[in-house]
């Protein structure tokens, strides 16, 4: 009960934060200082929010089908409100439906060594996907889709920041989060220096981004990270899987650099 009543708590919080955001913006015309303050301030409690919210869901005693159940009903109410346009309800439940499908993938996890293989294909596919792949088409062909799944930081598209945040937070993002955070839980690993590593990273990522000049922000490369280095002292592997490691993340490498020599003799 007490995590339920936690969890309600944090979705309040997530809707006033929201409204703070949306003050930002309205008061960007008269007071551009005021309105950026006010998006950083939003901004930086949105990402502290989130990872709250989906440690809260991470601890929640459900089992798979009560996981499912919720995480399907939650991506169906995320959807009306999204054709209702009421876009702060519906980031909030893409948000947790995210984190709670994300929790129920979890359960592959069963050893705490298989969270690192998880986090380096899932940076893999992410990095392509948002450069390459999938979502890089999307974003050029249907950028409103990709804005449909993605939940966006209170202010900051209304705001010209003088900090460099997020801009929004794609549900992929919010999947892993809730894997990540609901196998530490179970297997007893590092689970406040894990989300102190993403709330971290949330921070970084658009500083790291900007400083390189790209427009395109892939997260599971930091988010993963994040969680490996925080719980890298619970990681045993024999030699054997050292090289494995080694030579799967050889093999995706070289995959990734053929496709996109391909794609670019293609293009050319």
């Amino acid at each position: 009960m007490r995590e339920w009543q936690l969890l309600g708590l944090a979705a309040a919080a997530f809707l006033l934060v929201g409204l703070l955001g949306e003050e930002a913006g309205r008061v960007a015309a008269e007071s551009a200082g005021l309105a950026a303050s006010l998006a950083i301030i939003a901004g930086i409690a949105f990402i502290g929010i989130s990872v709250a919210m989906v440690a809260v869901i991470a601890r929640l005693s459900l089992s798979w089908a009560e996981q499912l159940v919720l995480a399907v009903v939650l991506g169906g109410a995320s959807a009306a409100w999204g054709l209702a346009r009421v876009e702060l309800l519906k980031d909030l439940f893409l948000f947790v439906a995210a984190t709670f499908f994300g929790v129920l993938a979890s359960r592959i996890v069963k050893e705490r060594n298989i969270l690192v293989p998880v986090a380096v294909v899932a940076a893999a596919v992410d990095a392509w996907g948002v450069y390459y792949g999938f979502v890089a088409e999307m974003a050029k062909k249907a950028p409103e889709v990709v804005q449909h799944f993605s939940a966006s930081i209170p202010g900051a598209s209304a705001v010209e920041m003088p900090v460099p945040l997020l801009s929004a937070i794609g549900i992929g993002d919010f999947l892993f989060m809730g894997l990540f955070v609901a196998a530490v839980y179970r297997l007893r690993m590092n689970a406040r220096a894990t989300l102190w590593a993403l709330f971290v990273a949330f921070l970084t990522v658009p500083v790291v981004f900007s400083l390189a000049g790209a427009a395109a922000l892939p997260g599971l490369p930091f988010l993963g990270f994040a969680v490996l280095v925080a719980n890298w002292r619970h990681f045993r592997f024999s030699r054997a899987e050292k090289f494995a490691l080694l030579y799967a993340a050889v093999a995706v490498v070289a995959l990734v650099g053929v496709v996109w020599a391909i794609r670019n003799a293609l293009s050319g």
